[in-house]
């Protein structure tokens, strides 16, 4: 239970150290929400596995913090696109808000992590690895790094969802260590963005 608090505390502190060691004025203010809103995430999910709150509050704050996973890739999903001017077709802003809204009712309905798991794989990879690898050739060594970075938060879903029903702590902590290592690589990848390059 501690040991599962402190590797989202990790997620917490990797999220907040990234934000203030780069120089934020040179990467997309969505950018560094997404990084901002996973580590809030991640330290409201610690605090909601704790067994010393009431029965009741662990699901609520669950709740809150997978609405801020969903907030964290909306706010990745609304950066990629900006920085790729695909803003510029209304359909894709729609598309984007429709699949927020339509997530956060289904998590009411039903609170549970598999929803945002689902809702990153269409923010995260489809469009933001499939928009960085069409626009690789011009923009390599940062898509190179959002690539990485969005991989290896793959494979700590991956990790999660197949060994969940095995020992599910054992394999949220590892996929807490991934997502810390992820948010560098992608931090990373971020900074590299020029500004004569990007929409900011």
């Amino acid at each position: 239970m501690w040991f599962s608090f402190f590797t989202n505390f990790l997620i917490f502190s990797t999220a907040m150290v990234l934000c203030f060691f780069f120089n934020r004025s040179n990467i997309s203010r969505y950018y560094i929400g997404f990084v901002a809103f996973t580590g809030l995430s991640a330290l409201v999910a610690g605090f909601g596995h704790l067994t010393i709150f009431e029965s009741s509050l662990g699901p609520k704050m669950l709740y809150g913090s997978r609405v801020l996973s969903f907030i964290s890739v909306y706010c990745f999903t609304y950066g990629t696109l900006r920085s790729f001017h695909y803003l510029q077709q209304k359909i894709y802003s729609v598309l984007q808000v429709s699949l927020f809204v339509g997530f956060v009712v289904l998590l009411t309905l039903h609170n549970v992590f598999t929803l945002v798991i689902v809702y990153s794989i269409f923010g995260l990879i489809v469009v933001g690895v499939t928009s960085h690898l069409l626009n690789l050739k011009t923009h390599r060594e940062a898509s190179i790094l959002v690539i990485s970075g969005v991989s290896i938060l793959a494979f700590a879903a991956v990790i999660f969802s197949i060994f969940r029903s095995e020992d599910t702590t054992a394999a949220a902590d590892v996929g807490h260590v991934l997502v810390s290592v992820a948010l560098v690589v992608l931090m990373a990848g971020f900074n590299k963005v020029k500004q004569n390059e990007f929409t900011k």
